[in-house]
């Protein structure tokens, strides 16, 4: 089962006088987020980036990861079990396989 989060890119951030955690020049940011994912991929994540980018960062950044186990088995049953219930209730429990 694969779990995805969204990120998007905080303009109000990119001010200069809001860069107080970061001790870098704004034009280096870009280094910092490729770091950033770098990182993530390492962990074993999938990272998906934007196309469109303000000042060279994505304006959003996704990141996924595949889960395996019991506890998956359990969840993909119990949003099988629902969804089958719901699609049952109005009717529609043939369109989806």
């Amino acid at each position: 089962m694969k779990l995805h989060q969204q990120f998007d890119l905080n303009l109000n951030a990119l001010k200069i006088d809001n860069f107080k955690y970061v001790p870098k020049k704004i034009n280096e940011i870009p280094v910092l987020v490729e770091r950033l994912i770098k990182d993530l991929l390492e962990d074993g994540y999938i990272v998906i980036e934007s196309s469109a980018r303000h000042m060279g960062i994505p304006q959003s950044i996704t990141v996924v990861k595949d889960f395996t186990g019991p506890f998956v088995t359990k969840f993909s049953a119990k949003v099988q079990n629902d969804f089958n219930a719901l699609s049952n209730k109005i009717g529609v429990e043939k369109l989806f396989e």
